[in-house]
C-alpha cells in the first residue's frame, strides 16, 4: 500500500491558521498605531537637542569624516568642545550619533529623515516588545482567544502612552529608541537559544547587546532584567544562564574599559559647579534625597495620569524638599510596597514582579539616587521603565477580563485618550518656537525654558521689519527674562539676551547695564565685549553720549591694548564739548597702535578745527593718509584742510577721490564746488553745487 500524506482535517486547519491569522493582524495593528500616533512628525523641524548631536555637532556636520571623533570623544565634545564636563559621568553614546553622521552624509541636514528612521525604528522596537512578550506570556492556541491578548493589550499600553512622544518626536531620542530596541532583541535571541541552543545565537545577542550598550548606557541595566526573565518564564538550565549571561557581561566589560579610556568612569560627579548642571548644588545631602524620592511621585503621577507635560524639568521648576514633607513618607511607602511585592513574586514567578523588576531595574541609572544626573528628572527616563508598568496593568487586564466585563470598553477608551494625548502633546515639538512658548506655559519656574522662550522671541524680531511687531517681541522676551532672572539670578543667558532686547527697543542704558552684568558673571567671553562695543556706538548715534562714554572708559579697562576703544572716548568727548579730554585719548590710541589711521585721522581733524594748528592737522592727517590712502573720511578732511590753506588744487584733488568713494556725500560736493570755484572753475563749481542742493 502506497504512503500517503496525512492532511489536518478542516477542523485542524481552522485551529492552526485562526492564531496565525490573530497575530499576523495583531502585529498590522501595531505597525498602524505606531504609524498614526507618530507618522505626522516627519514633517517636524530639528528640535532641542538635535542641535547638540546633529546640526550644531561638528562631528556630525563633517558626516563619515566625523567617524572616528564620534567613537573616540565625548559626545558633547562635537558641540561643547573639549573638556566641556558638562554632566556628571559623561556622555558615550556613538552608535546613535553615527547614524546621524551617515543621515548627513547621504541626505544632509534633512530633518524629515531623521523622523522617518525615529518612526521606523519605533514601530520595530513595537514588534520587537509584542514578539518579547509572546514568548513570555504565550497565547494558548485557542481559535477564541480575543484579539487583544495580554501581550498586545502590554504593548498598545506601553506605544500609546504620552510619556514617549518627547523620544519618538525629537530625532535625538534615537539613542533611546535603539538601545531599547537592541536590548529587547537580545533578550529574544537569548530566549531562543534556551529553546533551541546554538551558538551563533549567543554570539549575535552579545554583538547585538554591545550596539545597544553603544547607543546609550543605560542598556546595562538590562543584564538584571534577564535572569529574572527566564527564571519567571522558561525551564533554563545552569548553562543557559552562564551562556546568556556571557553574552551580556562581556561586551559589557569591553564597552565600559573603551568607555573610561575616553570619558571616564560612569559615577564620575566632576561636572562645573551651576545650577543648570546640578540642581542640588545648594542643598544639603538629606534634601536632594528627599526631592529625588519626590520625583518618583510625580513619574508615578505622570505614568496613570500623563498631564501636563512639558520637556523642561530644570531648576526651579520643581521644589527642594525634605522628609518633613508627607508626600515623600508616601513615595518611600509607594517604594518599600512595589519592592516587597516583587521580591515575594520571585518565588511565585508572578509576571506583577517581574514588572516591577523591569521598572526599577531600568529606571534605577536615570533616577538620580544612584548618582546626579544634571536635572530633577524627565519624562523620557520613562521610555523603558514604562514597559514594566504596561506589564503589570496588562496582566491585571487579562487576569480579570472575563469577571469584569467593562474592563475591554475601559481598555479602548483608555488607549484612545492615551493616543490623543500623545498626538495633542507631539505637535508641540514641530520646531524650537512651537516647543518653548508651549511647554513655558507649564515650566513656569524653570530659568532654561523661561530664557528659551525668550530666545525664540528675540530670533523672530531679529528678522521683523515693522519697528511695532519687533518692540513688542522684544518686551515680551523681557517678560520671560525678567522672571527667569527671579529664578536663577546668576544665569549668564538672562542678562545677555535682555541685553539685547533694550537694545532691541532702544534702550541703551538698561542694555549696558546686562552687559556689564554679564561680564561680571564670565569675563571670558569676548562676544559680551563686543555688544558693549555695539551699545556705545549705538547710543552715539542716538546721542546719548554718557552711555556712549561709560561703555567705552569700561571697555578700554578691559582692553587697555585696543585703540579703537580710546578714539571712539576721543570722539565722544568732542561731541560733549570737551575737547581736551579728546586730545589725551587720541594720544593714548596713537600710543598704543601707532599704525592707527583713524586715530591719526582724528586728531588731525581736532588740531585744524579746535586749535586751529593747521601744521599738526596736516602731520596727523598725512600719516593717516599713508596709512590708509583710501579712506574716504581722511581724504576729506586733508581736502577741507587744504581748501583753508587756500591750497585750492590740493583741495580738489583730494576731495574728488573722497567724492568718488562716497558719491552721495553733499558735504563733499559743497567743498567740492568751493574749491573749484576759489580756482576761478566756474562750470565745475555749478555743477558740485547743483548736486549737492537738488533733491532726490
Amino acid at each position: 500500500m502506497a504512503n500517503k500524506t496525512l492532511k489536518p482535517s478542516k477542523t485542524q486547519a481552522v485551529a492552526i491558521e485562526q492564531p496565525v491569522k490573530r497575530i499576523f493582524n495583531q502585529k498590522i495593528f501595531l505597525i498602524l498605531l505606531g504609524i498614526l500616533l507618530y507618522g505626522y512628525t516627519i514633517s517636524f523641524d530639528y528640535t532641542l537637542d538635535d542641535t547638540l548631536m546633529i546640526t550644531g555637532n561638528k562631528f556630525t556636520q563633517e558626516g563619515i569624516g566625523g567617524t572616528n571623533d564620534i567613537f573616540t570623544t565625548d559626545a558633547f565634545t562635537g558641540f561643547f568642545g573639549e573638556g566641556s564636563g558638562m554632566v556628571a559621568g559623561g556622555r558615550y553614546r556613538p552608535f546613535t550619533h553615527f547614524m546621524f553622521a551617515i543621515e548627513k552624509e547621504i541626505f544632509g541636514f534633512n530633518p524629515a529623515i531623521g523622523h522617518f528612521f525615529n518612526i521606523f525604528f519605533y514601530v520595530l522596537l513595537l514588534l520587537a516588545v509584542f514578539a518579547f512578550l509572546k514568548r513570555l506570556i504565550p497565547d494558548p492556541d485557542d481559535i477564541k482567544k480575543p484579539f487583544f491578548s495580554v501581550p498586545l493589550v502590554i504593548t498598545a499600553l506601553f506605544a500609546a502612552h504620552p510619556l514617549h512622544t518627547e523620544v519618538v518626536a525629537n530625532i535625538k531620542g534615537r539613542d533611546e529608541i535603539f538601545t531599547m530596541l537592541c536590548s529587547i532583541f537580545t533578550m529574544n535571541l537569548l530566549i531562543d537559544n534556551i529553546k533551541k541552543p546554538a551558538i551563533w545565537r549567543a554570539i549575535l545577542a552579545a554583538i547585538v547587546f554591545f550596539v545597544a550598550l553603544l547607543s546609550k548606557e543605560n542598556a546595562i541595566t538590562w543584564i538584571a532584567v534577564f535572569p529574572f526573565a527566564i527564571w519567571f518564564f522558561t525551564s533554563a538550565t545552569k548553562k543557559d544562564y552562564i551562556v546568556g549571561m556571557g553574552a551580556l557581561v562581556l561586551p559589557t566589560l569591553v564597552f565600559l574599559y573603551i568607555r573610561s579610556q575616553i570619558v571616564g568612569g560612569m559615577l564620575d560627579t566632576n561636572i562645573a559647579p551651576e545650577l543648570l548642571n546640578n540642581p542640588f548644588i545648594y542643598s544639603t545631602k538629606t534634601e536632594e534625597i528627599a526631592t529625588v524620592l519626590f520625583t518618583w511621585l510625580l513619574y508615578l503621577k505622570l505614568l496613570i495620569f500623563p498631564h501636563p507635560l512639558t520637556h523642561d524639568y530644570y531648576p526651579k521648576q520643581i521644589a527642594i524638599t525634605d522628609f518633613s514633607n508627607p508626600l515623600v513618607w508616601l513615595t518611600i511607602a509607594l517604594v518599600v510596597f512595589s519592592i516587597v511585592v516583587a521580591i515575594r513574586g520571585i518565588g511565585k514567578k508572578s509576571v506583577v514582579s517581574f514588572g516591577l523588576i523591569i521598572f526599577w531595574a531600568t529606571f534605577s541609572i536615570a533616577s538620580n539616587l544612584l548618582f546626579n544626573i544634571g536635572t530633577f528628572m524627565n519624562e523620557r527616563f520613562m521610555f523603558v521603565p514604562l514597559l514594566g508598568v504596561a506589564i503589570v496593568g496588562g496582566y491585571y487586564f487579562g487576569k480579570y477580563r472575563a469577571k469584569l466585563k467593562w474592563l475591554t470598553p475601559v481598555l479602548v477608551v483608555l488607549l484612545g485618550a492615551y493616543s490623543i494625548k500623545t498626538i495633542v502633546r507631539s505637535l508641540a515639538w514641530k520646531d524650537n518656537f512651537t516647543l518653548f512658548m508651549t511647554d513655558v506655559q507649564t515650566s513656569t519656574n524653570s530659568a532654561k525654558v523661561n530664557v528659551s522662550a525668550a530666545e525664540m522671541l528675540l530670533d523672530i524680531a531679529d528678522n521683523e521689519k515693522n519697528p511695532a511687531k519687533r518692540e513688542k517681541l522684544s518686551n515680551d522676551a523681557i517678560v520671560y527674562l525678567d522672571r527667569a532672572e527671579k529664578i536663577h539670578p546668576t544665569y549668564f543667558g538672562v542678562y545677555d539676551l535682555r541685553a539685547k532686547a533694550w537694545f532691541n527697543r532702544g534702550n541703551f542704558r538698561n542694555s549696558l547695564d546686562d552687559y556689564l552684568h554679564c561680564m561680571k558673571l564670565d569675563a571670558t567671553r569676548s562676544t559680551t565685549l563686543n555688544n558693549i562695543f555695539l551699545v556705545g556706538q549705538a547710543a552715539m548715534i542716538g546721542l546719548d553720549y554718557s552711555i556712549a562714554a561709560e561703555a567705552y572708559r569700561y571697555l578700554a579697562t578691559q582692553q587697555p591694548d585696543s585703540a579703537r576703544n580710546y578714539l571712539q572716548l576721543a570722539i565722544i568727548y568732542d561731541k560733549l564739548g570737551i575737547p581736551e579730554e579728546s586730545f589725551g585719548y587720541i594720544d593714548k590710541a596713537i600710543a598704543t597702535d601707532s599704525l592707527y589711521a583713524p586715530a591719526w585721522n582724528k586728531g588731525g581733524e581736532l588740531y585744524g578745527r579746535v586749535k586751529n594748528d593747521f601744521i599738526s592737522s596736516e602731520k596727523y592727517l598725512l600719516k593717516a593718509y599713508s596709512l590708509k590712502p583710501n579712506d574716504p573720511s581722511t581724504l576729506e578732511n586733508i581736502g577741507v584742510l587744504y581748501g583753508i590753506l587756500h591750497k585750492f588744487d590740493l583741495s580738489v584733488r583730494f576731495l574728488r577721490k573722497a567724492q568718488e568713494l562716497t558719491p552721495s556725500n553733499k558735504q563733499i560736493m559743497m567743498n567740492l564746488s568751493t574749491s573749484y570755484g576759489a580756482l576761478n572753475m566756474i562750470d565745475s563749481a555749478n555743477y558740485f553745487l547743483k548736486l549737492a542742493t537738488e533733491e532726490k
